[in-house]
């Protein structure tokens, strides 16, 4: 079990151009420090919009984020985690910088003191599902430099970091399998390979990171089809069928719209509209 545990992943990387899109001096810079690589996709920070929308749109990619409102006045810091499908997330502040943290799926060091499952798809209070610094948003608050929040952050994680559990290596090789097969994977034998019921996998899957690992499946599809729709400028559908392992071009428009409501030629349009650096 432990060189099963210990297998490496393919790259996963988890797609939201749509907060870039949709907000003002947007900046990003994934992590440095090779501690930290295993568990976080990215650290950003923009601000809404000026008109009068303060809204985000965002689109499932299986993680959670750590989200801070930089406000001098009303400094807040929240767990954003992720919907099923796309969705306009509302109530940001016109006024406010905010600065993100995105963790990977297979992420473990942040443990949360309620199933990942009762917490998708919202907005919670940081201090009220996890222990925690209770003056970080005032701190991250109080810095003005993208650099220097990046830095005060990685040093609380560093001081709270945790050894992952038996069950999050479960999951976290778990992931890595879905990953390494682009989301391919026949469940049943997953949970077989690892001595677990399919229906003891997906409770594991549903504590940890909130989706069982059949729509995680999903969602690891849709975002590698996602990546090269976004990374690459002349894309042919037929090319992300058989890269993602699709059945047909119709197979991959339905799961597209199941979690943005637009065909991949659609989104691209909306993207390209309000154009994001990858």
């Amino acid at each position: 079990m432990e060189n099963l545990i210990t297998r490496n992943a393919c790259h996963y990387f988890p797609f939201q151009p749509e907060i870039q899109c949709n907000s003002d001096y947007y900046i990003e810079q994934k992590p440095v420090r090779h501690i930290l690589k295993q568990h976080v996709a990215l650290f950003y920070q923009f601000k809404v919009k000026q008109d009068g929308k303060s809204a985000v749109s965002i689109i499932p990619d299986g993680s959670f984020d750590i989200l801070f409102c930089c406000s001098s006045r009303y400094p807040s810091v929240v767990l954003w985690t992720n919907p099923l499908h796309r969705r306009i997330q509302p109530n940001f502040k016109s006024e406010c910088e905010y600065f993100g943290v995105r963790f990977l799926p297979e992420q473990s060091v942040i443990r949360l003191t309620y199933p990942m499952k009762e917490l998708l798809d919202k907005q919670i209070p940081l201090y009220d599902v996890m222990s925690i610094d209770s003056c970080i948003a005032e701190k991250i608050g109080e810095i003005r430099s993208f650099a220097e929040r990046i830095e005060a952050f990685e040093k609380t994680l560093e001081r709270t970091m945790l050894e992952p559990t038996y069950n999050q290596r479960i999951v976290d090789y778990s992931i890595k399998e879905i990953y390494i097969s682009r989301g391919v994977i026949n469940i049943e034998q997953l949970a077989s390979d690892i001595g677990y019921t399919a229906r003891n996998l997906r409770k594991k899957f549903e504590e940890y990171i909130g989706f069982s690992p059949k729509q995680f499946s999903q969602i690891v599809k849709f975002q590698n089809s996602l990546g090269m729709i976004l990374t690459i400028n002349d894309f042919h559908l037929l090319d992300i069928v058989h890269k993602n392992g699709y059945y047909d071009q119709s197979h991959l428009i339905k799961a597209f719209k199941k979690f943005t409501h637009l065909s991949p030629t659609q989104f691209k349009e909306q993207i390209s509209q309000n154009p994001v650096s990858l």
